[in-house]
């Protein structure tokens, strides 16, 4: 019959979410790193080593907020008081942050700060 929230499923979709967190941060920071050595027609520049920074940085607070929210949600089922629907403004905000960053790492490699 039904699976009561805190059940294996629920904590194999919490793991698969992290995952999914954590690959998208390590992404991230990876385009980072070739952005500060490839970004600027190939050469390590001031602005391509800001744009590359920023992405970096902003990879490695995804792959925190991922984790932090993995771990809140990991205890909430183990006691049972984890909602079935959690909030998406978490995630909201990570991506409006994504965008941004992503926007002006472009406009710091146009521009040449």
């Amino acid at each position: 019959m039904g699976e009561s929230i805190g059940g294996p499923r629920d904590h194999l979709a919490n793991e698969r979410t992290q995952l999914a967190w954590l690959r998208t941060g390590a992404n991230v920071m990876v385009v980072g790193l070739a952005v500060a050595r490839f970004g600027d027609g190939g050469e390590v520049t001031t602005p391509s080593l800001l744009a590359g920074g920023l992405l970096v940085v902003v990879g490695a607070l995804g792959v925190g907020y991922g984790t932090l929210r993995y771990r809140r949600t990991a205890a909430e089922l183990r006691v049972g008081t984890a909602a079935a629907a959690s909030s998406s403004a978490g995630p909201a905000i990570a991506a409006g942050v994504l965008v941004v960053a992503v926007a002006v790492a472009v406009l710091v490699l146009l521009l040449g700060a």
